[in-house]
């Protein structure tokens, strides 16, 4: 029937002449008015229109004869009560598991994709490329056609591609054709419809089509339609008419003026009538943007001579940082001071960006602060809500014929997601907090015992244990603990096994379905899912209580799909799972403005209004602007201009990356030009460490220069002595941090606050809100903090550790080597909680239990080990060491058989007890002396005393420990008896350690030696030989050490040097003499010159030093009891030789130790001669008498 175009560039008022149209047309009651708009504004367009149109008192019309429309909105609208239409609305989830079908079934017949269809997003590309193909108006014979052109037309590759998606199309539409319906086949129909239409009926519509840049075939076919049928007007923006000649691709214009030339021509070919063209109505903006707008267009177009350059531009600002952070901060602090001189709403600003998801991490909590509402118009994915993690993670943990089950990963992210809850009695759940301190109890075993498999299931109950404390407290509260945990184990064991006992039984999709949606509702997750709307409702979230039910809507609409589309094929549970999984890939929330007055945040690929003041065109760096375009569909830039020059008139493809990046300067220009006053540009460095840092777009770099603009560079740090705070001041508490961090830099620099934070600070401590006014005395006072603990009270100390303090000579090792944690250790029982894996600790105690039964195993059953060859020792040690390892008692060591990977370890540790089992051979082959005893425990209670002092009146300290093994000697009726030290690493006795007390174990054990002589020695004359230790390890023997590797008794001697004894020998010639003849320094540290005296070097002690040394030990014990009952816990790390002992201390986080804090400085720990330290200590113990 007829067209009329409305042209006018973007700073043109295009709406209000719409409107205008409507509002004439309105007044015919006989007609009915359709504006049409991009699905993205409908929303804000319907407002806008009926306002509009409300303001000229055209309401009543506008209600019941103009509607606003997406063109999804309007199929809708004509289609709703036809038959066609009423066929099950395929979702696209449904398309998808179509199409997952098709390729399993065709899997042999394809080409190129065969094997794709499991890949992910694969099946989701498929369905994206058929919907691009039916939109271009191009079926499976069109594909079948470009298929069978020459082979200098298009390569094999696109051959094949073309082959693959013809063949899935075609079996596509075959499918759905006549049963389904979807958006591809709703335009056919609508087509269908419209053509049907009676024209005393159809040419009383007027259709309106406004911010449409570009038209898909499908929608063409529609406004042709109605071209030849209706009145149709079609609002572009676009400087002029292109009625005869269409335009040169270097035209800036070009996309709107293709679509101009296009309808023009064929109104005019079909004989429609042309009305003449409309002019949008001027809109009232700033110079500035007219003269921007003016050079943007010229500098953007071949041959269009560029206006001069201005001095200045008051409309345009460019704003620099170093990081988004700050770069989105700025945006957000300036949009709040704008709103708050009164000449602004928050609806009346735009925050655009190329790519959103730089920033979108930062949107929330920036905004938050700054107590801004804003709406993105981005769709957010379902795929990463709990909901989907709690069915994976239900398919994940158990499937039938898989050897293990229920591992450790699966079943922490089921109970994790929070939707599936036990009941604590019939009718009601767990409370969160409660539910979350179990789960918190039960995941500490599992980690600790390596839980998995049937473990979930057995019947008997876990058992928590823990060893520190006091006997029958800790009884009651083991009980307890193992209460909580095994709620959470019954209550996996009572739920998941007969869902899968039913799932395995399953036949069809539709069965599994059911068993899935059962098993969910009856399981409390719907109602979990109501619950999170609820408090997202009262808590005035309504986005978070949108999504809760949306994605519980979504789930159901899957399975009605899955069941519409699959339900009666055989049920295979991995395509089940991953057609489900897909399913929320594929879903977005659907978002609606929570109030009208919000800044809109969006992309600049997408249409936007021009009804904004104030627009943020942010991330204008080299990355972004123009946009680096990339294709990632199936069919590539190569396949697209190959089948181009094939194409029917009325079909075609969306345009290559090359052509959408030529566009680039255009669809900037639709942004650029949506606000009425102001247009800024933003962009960051990129920094936070990254060396390839972001330069200015090339874009802003040409307008900066056009209009002689500054760049205004923002620094996040604020100073004490600046007045200008401007930037910094947003709400209270961003206000607040910007305040505290000038405080913290004059405190730094030695600077007062200037007069303008001072009026901040008065502000914020007299703010009206309690909340700001606590936080800000409670932030400045932080300032004053220091990182240095304070000592305890008395009676905290008498609660932590009473008045009989029994210990370890480790534990006061810890505390002088730093109290604070001492402190935290062992006062306050911190501790990282046990993990099931093979740590140092684990494997250091299987070398002292298999040493020790080795050993008692020799004595008791009167093995000579020094005539044992290898082999037989080996034997021994096999014996001997895998006892340990299946003993039931000896929980430590399960993980030892929980894989082949440990296995393989576990025959390590095994090697490494032979060769220390062949070392002792050699070792006692050379050495007269002979353990004693091993593993001998001395402290209170035990056949062993402890080492017992007095700290004052009240209060007392006993040490106790363990010595690994006691070798003796008698030499002349003397018992000289050694104490033996297994160690993982080569440890050498330092007597500055000792000295200082961060190393004195091995004085400390001499020293209960000699409390409990009588009980250890045969004779009544007994003597300490000295304290050794022996370094557990199987050593590598490297080229220079074996002479002959032929001769094995050389391979034996250079082993044993690696295995030689560190430590102290007690300078008495009758021991040193006789502990051995030939090669004897092979095994001690020791050697005899041959002048008969002892070598240099050589790790021996005089009784009389010895004597000392052991007295200052029970000194240096006194003195640390003393100051741990006096409540010291000052943070005051060892460091010895430039190392820090704290350096790999997992209480570091918890300390916060810092040496760069003037309050926080190492306790340096003297390196001194041996000499020194035995003269030092001699004079101590001279002068205390």
């Amino acid at each position: 029937m007829s067209l009329q175009f409305i042209l006018g560039k973007a700073s043109d008022d295009h709406f209000s002449k719409v409107v205008d149209n409507l509002h004439k047309t309105s007044e015919d009651r006989e007609i009915k008015s359709f504006y049409i708009v991009p699905n993205n504004v409908k929303f804000e367009s319907e407002l806008n229109t009926l306002k509009k149109l409300n303001a000229k008192n055209a309401a009543t019309y506008a209600q019941n004869q103009v509607q606003v429309f997406s063109f999804s909105r309007l199929i809708w609208y004509f289609l709703n009560g036809e038959a066609d239409y009423q066929l099950p609305q395929l979702s696209q989830t449904a398309i998808n598991m179509i199409i997952y079908q098709i390729i399993e079934d065709h899997e042999e017949q394809l080409t190129i994709y065969r094997g794709e269809g499991k890949q992910a997003g694969f099946i989701q590309q498929i369905a994206n490329q058929i919907s691009e193909l039916q939109q271009g108006n191009l079926s499976p014979d069109d594909l079948d056609r470009l298929a069978e052109l020459d082979a200098n037309q298009i390569n094999p590759e696109l051959r094949s591609k073309l082959h693959d998606i013809s063949l899935i199309y075609r079996e596509f539409v075959q499918q759905t054709d006549g049963k389904y319906t979807y958006n591809g086949a709703n335009f056919e129909l609508l087509c269908e419809y419209l053509a049907k239409l009676p024209d005393q009926e159809i040419s009383k519509m007027h259709f309106y089509f406004s911010n449409f840049e570009k038209f898909s075939a499908q929608q063409l076919q529609i406004v042709q339609l109605l071209i030849a049928r209706a009145h149709v007007v079609m609002d572009l923006t676009l400087d002029r008419k292109y009625d005869q000649a269409g335009p040169d691709e270097n035209e800036f214009f070009y996309q709107s003026a293709k679509v101009y030339h296009y309808f023009y021509q064929y109104a005019k070919n079909i004989g429609a009538q042309i009305y003449t063209d409309q002019t949008a109505t001027k809109r009232s903006i700033n110079s500035g943007l007219n003269q921007f707008e003016e050079y943007w267009i010229a500098s953007n177009e071949v041959g269009k001579p560029i206006p001069a350059k201005i001095a200045q531009n008051d409309a345009i600002e460019i704003l620099k940082t170093n990081n988004a952070f700050e770069e989105l901060s700025q945006i957000a602090i300036k949009i709040r001071q704008l709103v708050a001189t009164g000449k602004y709403r928050y609806r009346d600003f735009l925050v655009a960006t190329r790519d959103l998801s730089q920033y979108q991490n930062i949107i929330n909590p920036i905004f938050t602060m700054q107590q801004i509402p804003y709406f993105t118009d981005i769709q957010k994915h379902m795929d990463n809500h709990p909901l989907v993690e709690l069915i994976d993670a239900l398919f994940s943990i158990y499937r039938p014929n898989r050897a293990q089950n229920y591992s450790y990963d699966d079943v922490m992210r089921l109970l994790k997601t929070e939707l599936l809850l036990p009941k604590k009695d019939e009718d009601h759940y767990l409370s969160l907090s409660q539910y979350r301190q179990d789960l918190a109890l039960c995941e500490n075993l599992v980690l600790k015992n390596g839980y998995t498999g049937s473990r979930w299931t057995q019947k008997e109950d876990w058992m928590y244990a823990t060893t520190t404390g006091d006997e029958n407290e800790l009884i009651d509260k083991n009980v307890e603990i193992s209460k909580k945990i095994n709620v959470i184990r019954h209550f996996i064991k009572d739920t998941l096994p007969p869902f899968y006992r039913k799932i395995k039984k399953a036949q069809t999709g539709r069965e599994a379905a059911l068993i899935l949606y059962q098993f969910l509702t009856q399981n409390g997750v719907a109602s979990q899912l109501k619950n999170w709307q609820n408090q997202a409702t009262e808590a005035g979230n309504l986005q978070e209580a949108g999504q809760a039910e949306q994605v519980w809507n979504q789930f159901c609409s899957i399975l009605d799909d899955y069941v519409t589309v699959l339900g009666d094929h055989e049920f295979v549970m991995d395509d089940f799972l991953e057609l489900l999984k897909a399913g929320f890939v594929g879903a977005s929330y659907s978002q609606i403005p929570s109030t009208l007055d919000q800044v809109a945040i969006s992309e600049t690929g997408r249409i936007q209004l021009p009804d904004k003041k104030i627009t943020f065109v942010m991330g204008a760096d080299d990355v972004n602007m123009p946009a680096k375009i990339d294709n990632h569909s199936l069919l590539n830039d190569s396949d697209r201009d190959q089948m181009d020059d094939f194409l029917a008139d009325d079909q075609y493809m969306v345009d290559t990356s090359e052509l959408q990046m030529v566009s680039e300067p255009y669809e900037d220009y639709l942004v650029f030009m949506t606000p009425s006053d102001k247009l800024y540009f933003s962009y960051n460095l990129g920094g936070n460490g990254d060396n390839n840092l972001r330069q200015i777009s090339p874009y802003v770099d040409r307008i900066q220069k056009q209009f002689n603009l500054p760049i205004q560079q923002f620094k996040s740090q604020p100073h004490a002595d600046s007045n200008e705070i401007e930037r910094f001041l947003g709400s209270d508490r961003t206000t607040l941090n910007y305040l505290v961090q000038a405080a913290l830099d004059g405190k730094k620099a030695r600077q007062p606050l200037s007069p303008a934070w001072k009026t901040v600070k008065q502000q914020l401590e007299n703010n009206p809100a309690t909340e700001i006014r606590d936080l800000t005395n409670n932030l400045l006072g932080s300032l004053h903090y220091k990182n240095q603990p304070v000592d305890l009270r008395p009676e905290i100390v008498t609660n932590l550790y009473g008045n009989n303090l029994t210990t370890s000579i480790s534990k006061l090792e810890e505390f002088y080597t730093d109290p604070y944690e001492y402190f935290l250790k062992y006062g306050l029982r911190l501790r990282e909680r046990d993990e099931f894996e093979i740590s140092p600790a684990n494997t250091g105690q299987f070398y002292h239990e298999a040493l020790d039964q080795l050993i008692k195993k020799v004595r008791k059953e009167n093995i000579e080990l020094t005539n044992l060859d290898n082999q037989a020792v080996h034997e021994l040690v096999e014996e001997v060491t895998r006892k340990i390892i299946e003993a039931d008692v000896n929980y430590q060591y399960e993980i030892l058989k929980s894989s082949q990977r440990m296995e393989y370890i576990t025959n390590q540790l095994i090697a490494t007890v032979q060769q220390m089992a062949e070392t002792l051979r050699n070792q006692f082959q050379i050495s007269k002396m002979r353990p004693r005893a091993t593993e001998i425990s001395f402290g209170p209670g035990k056949k062993y005393k402890p080492l017992h002092f007095k700290v004052d009146d009240d209060k007392q300290v006993n040490v106790q420990g363990r010595i690994d093994r006691l070798d003796s000697i008698n030499v002349n009726g003397i018992d000289y008896l050694g104490v033996v030290d297994y160690k993982s690493s080569n440890k050498k006795i330092d007597m500055s350690e000792i000295y200082d007390g961060t190393a004195m174990q091995m004085m400390t054990y001499m020293d209960a030696v000699l409390e409990n002589i009588d009980l250890l020695a045969d004779s009544g004359d007994a003597r300490l030989a000295g304290a050794l230790y022996m370094h557990i390890f199987d050593p590598i023997l490297k080229p220079g050490d074996v002479k002959n590797w032929e001769e094995k008794v050389q391979i034996e001697d250079a082993l044993l040097k690696k295995h030689k004894y560190n430590g102290l020998l007690v300078n008495d010639l009758d021991l040193l003499e006789n502990v051995g003849e030939n090669k004897i320094s092979d095994v001690y540290p020791f050697k005899f010159k041959k002048d008969g005296t002892l070598a240099k070097g050589s790790g021996t002690i005089s009784q009389s030093n010895l004597d000392n040394m052991l007295k200052h030990t029970e000194k240096l014990i006194q003195q640390a009891a003393k100051q741990i009952f006096a409540g010291k816990i000052s943070l005051a790390p060892a460091e010895y030789e430039g190392n820090s002992l704290i350096q790999y201390s997992p209480y570091k986080p918890v300390m916060q130790f810092d040496p760069m804090l003037k309050e926080n400085n190492y306790r340096e720990i003297a390196k001194l001669s041996d000499e020194e330290i035995f003269e030092r200590v001699r004079k101590e113990l001279e002068s205390h008498g």
